[in-house]
């Protein structure tokens, strides 16, 4: 007898899935992956998951609620020099402490919340 098993969805997936949508749209062809797969500097946020658009040389990082923005400054820096631009998701409840966190690296913010169980999403700014 085979059991069906279904994984619980978390907020990463949920607003993961939401921005590749957005790149589907544009016909631009992302990729989820680790950090890890993209920078051999990613260090402690290897597994942290992001979207990669080739196209327009983007990577859209998607933090969970325990993530430390601040352990993405190497990592902004890294893909920075070497003409990526890189936009990190959190919580718009988390916005103003990574805006802390980040202030000063190459990177821009965007906050996300759900409403009726679909994902919104803020405008971008620089921490």
């Amino acid at each position: 007898m085979a059991v069906a098993v279904q994984e619980a969805s978390t907020s990463v997936d949920v607003v993961t899935e939401a921005v590749l949508d957005v790149y589907r749209a544009q016909l631009d062809d992302a990729t989820e992956m680790a950090l890890a797969e993209l920078t051999e500097r990613a260090g402690s946020v290897g597994a942290v998951r992001a979207i990669v658009a080739a196209e327009s040389r983007t990577v859209e990082i998607v933090l969970d609620d325990d993530a430390s923005p601040d352990t993405l400054t190497d990592v902004a820096w890294f893909l920075h020099e070497r003409s990526w631009q890189v936009n990190v998701l959190v919580h718009l409840s988390r916005l103003g402490d990574t805006h802390t966190d980040l202030r000063g690296t190459p990177v821009t913010l965007q906050g996300w919340w759900l409403d009726d169980d679909a994902v919104r999403f803020a405008g971008f700014e620089r921490p």
